[in-house]
């Protein structure tokens, strides 16, 4: 195993030490979706409100993951000098950040697919109807959240400021995403911001390409402009010490 696949196993395994990091990132969006199929009993129900209970689990998973996990993660590290002592050897600190990603991003495609199914399988919800839409707003959802989180953890001075900033970011997502409530219920303003916030193009991505139609040309440059933006960015300011 190469010197980047080990480290990335050793840090899946320190992930999985932690019991609440897994509730958080995987179990609860099933736990989402098995609540709100028990409720909602959406076997044979058309209602575009049905598109909703999936995305919303999936994209809470996903902004936990980006916003609050990855940041705190990284910004410790670097508090506790492991990236500045990884500076010192061949491995470079730049594959301890290669390793995170590609644990998140692992973690997050498994949630994907654990929703998915647990969702169909158990409760008759709708597979996603239009599969290269939503493979691009996951994949695009993915890039600018993580984006978003890099660029926390490389402004955060320590691992409290990166939690607190983190979980700024995501309640405050989630209010202006139509993750807390869908789209169709709130205010039209609300609505028109949530487009250009990078939750909230990821989530109306994933509900229209759940429902069969190709997610907005909008939503989708708006998470390409947060991936570059915010991750230029979070490459630029990056420490790492």
């Amino acid at each position: 195993m190469s010197g980047g696949g080990t480290l990335t196993f050793t840090e899946l395994k320190l992930f999985l030490r932690d019991p609440a990091s897994t509730i958080a990132t995987v179990a609860l969006p099933v736990a989402i979706v098995v609540v709100f199929g028990v409720i909602a009993q959406p076997a044979g129900d058309a209602d575009p409100i049905m598109t909703y209970f999936p995305t919303m689990a999936l994209a809470l998973g996903l902004a936990q993951l980006a916003l609050n996990l990855t940041p705190t993660t990284l910004a410790g590290y670097r508090e506790k000098g492991i990236l500045r002592r990884m500076s010192t050897t061949p491995v470079h600190p730049a594959k301890m950040l290669t390793a995170q990603l590609a644990i998140s991003v692992g973690l997050a495609v498994v949630a994907a697919v654990l929703v998915t199914l647990v969702g169909h399988l158990g409760f008759q919800f709708e597979l996603p109807q239009h599969v290269p839409g939503f493979l691009a707003a996951f994949g695009l959802g993915c890039a600018a959240l993580f984006s978003m989180g890099l660029l926390v953890a490389a402004v955060a001075p320590s691992a409290r400021v990166a939690t607190g900033v983190g979980v700024g970011l995501f309640f405050v997502s989630l209010v202006f995403g139509g993750v807390f409530m869908p789209a169709e219920t709130l205010p039209p303003f609300l609505v028109r911001i949530g487009d250009f916030t990078p939750l909230g193009a990821t989530m109306q991505s994933l509900r229209d390409s759940w429902g069969g139609t190709m997610p907005e040309p909008l939503h989708l440059a708006v998470l390409g402009g947060y991936t570059i933006v915010a991750g230029l960015a979070a490459a630029k300011l990056f420490r790492w010490e």
